[in-house]
């Protein structure tokens, strides 16, 4: 009987650790905490600190409202109709008062579902409207529209895009090759004109 009243209060006191442990959560600085109940997300978001829930029936997912780095790598066709592959870098982040929307209607892959996605159609709307070349000298302002193009899109589900750096353009062989016997001509006849007006400058003196 000894052994197992000792039995029974081990196990008693393992219950109530286990009821204890599940009956808080802690939400990180950085990030705001989505309540489920019974697998059903609740209105509005738990902020930083500790937090009581009710143990086994409610959960909290932790959203990173942090600038978060994407990088995507993708093709799209210049207004000359060269192939554009591009790497970029988006910085983002969530909105505090959005996270359970986000979580609600999209999940938590919001980044896969919907970020990456928007990257990719507005930079190919973008890319249309500039040449290749065009595209390698207006970065700056190929940066600055992505910016504009995607909280256009994204700030509605409560994503807001901070920054866009353009870190690679990369072309086909063939039109690089164009672009260095271009270079490579207008080089030629720049040093044909200087001889000439070197020539001419001679027989005038």
């Amino acid at each position: 009987k000894k052994t197992l009243g000792i039995v029974i209060g081990i196990a008693a006191a393992l219950l109530l650790l286990i009821v204890a442990m599940n009956s808080f959560t802690i939400v990180e600085a950085g990030h705001t905490g989505v309540v489920l109940t019974l697998g059903k997300v609740n209105e509005g978001v738990l902020q930083e600190g500790f937090h009581f829930k009710a143990p086994f029936v409610q959960e909290v997912v932790k959203i990173d409202n942090r600038i978060v780095k994407l990088e995507v790598d993708t093709e799209a066709f210049s207004k000359d109709l060269q192939t554009v592959a591009t790497t970029l870098a988006i910085n983002y982040r969530v909105d505090t008062s959005k996270s359970y929307s986000i979580y609600k209607n999209i999940g938590a892959d919001y980044e896969t579902v919907l970020v990456a996605p928007a990257v990719n159609e507005v930079l190919k709307a973008i890319t249309a409207q500039y040449t290749a070349e065009e595209s390698v000298t207006n970065r700056s302002l190929i940066s600055d529209g992505l910016v504009e193009g995607l909280n256009d899109k994204l700030n509605a589900s409560g994503l807001y895009v901070t920054d866009v750096n353009i870190i690679n353009f990369d072309f086909s062989e063939a039109f690089i090759n164009a672009i260095e016997e271009k270079q490579v001509a207008q080089q030629q006849l720049l040093k044909a004109e200087t001889e000439k007006q070197t020539a001419i400058t001679n027989a005038e003196a």
